[in-house]
């Protein structure tokens, strides 16, 4: 009796450490909370360099006293950086482009053809879209042409405008965009007589663009 009371025991104790053996294996077997993902998702922005072309229709008109109409359209190369403080977008872009603009007043023709301008650009980061204001300084050569001669002048001026541009890809953007150019006077010695001429222009471009 007593042996067997011995041996009830010790199975007691043996069961007893292999059911706390495993429960020990039970607790190291508890997964581990699986780490906190990043939900937000990453925003490309627009910071960075771009260039581009585009199309553009420019309506102006051609001052000698009185104001000629002026309509022509024509095509350019842009480029820039942007710079970017949260939706703010900010930076600097130049353009060169080439004009049809064409005029007749009182036996004079005159011509735009290459244009450029020097521009700042200040936008609001609407993912994917970015709308924008831009301003500086901008130059044209004007050619002025009666029966018998020609004299071609270059003109500054100042030119404002608004664009959106949106992503098509992340390296792929389309824009359009409005802007008004007024340039300063300037005289062109003709065989009929020196003739003033200005130029103020409305101008929409559609342009594509790459970011790199």
């Amino acid at each position: 009796m007593r042996n067997l009371i011995k041996s009830l025991a010790a199975s007691v104790l043996v069961l007893g450490a292999v059911s706390i053996a495993h429960a020990a294996d039970a607790i190291d077997e508890v997964p581990l909370a699986p780490e906190a993902q990043d939900t937000m998702g990453s925003v490309s922005g627009w910071e960075g360099g771009y260039v581009g072309a585009k199309g553009t229709y420019q309506r102006g008109k051609v001052k000698e006293g009185g104001a000629y109409n002026a309509i022509g359209l024509g095509g350019g190369l842009y480029g820039g950086y942007n710079m970017q403080d949260g939706q703010l977008v900010y930076g600097g872009e130049a353009d060169l482009n080439y004009s049809g603009i064409d005029s007749t007043s009182a036996g004079v023709e005159t011509k735009q053809r290459l244009n450029g301008s020097v521009r700042g650009r200040v936008g609001y980061d609407l993912e994917p879209a970015l709308v924008y204001g831009t301003a500086g300084l901008a130059a044209t050569s004007l050619k002025a042409s009666d029966a018998t001669s020609s004299d071609s002048n270059t003109l500054i001026g100042l030119t404002v405008g608004a664009g959106v541009e949106t992503k098509i890809t992340d390296t792929i953007t389309a824009r359009t965009e409005y802007r008004f150019t007024n340039y300063q006077d300037q005289t062109f010695k003709l065989d009929s007589g020196a003739k003033d001429r200005s130029l103020k222009e409305h101008q929409i471009n559609i342009g594509l663009g790459v970011r790199f």
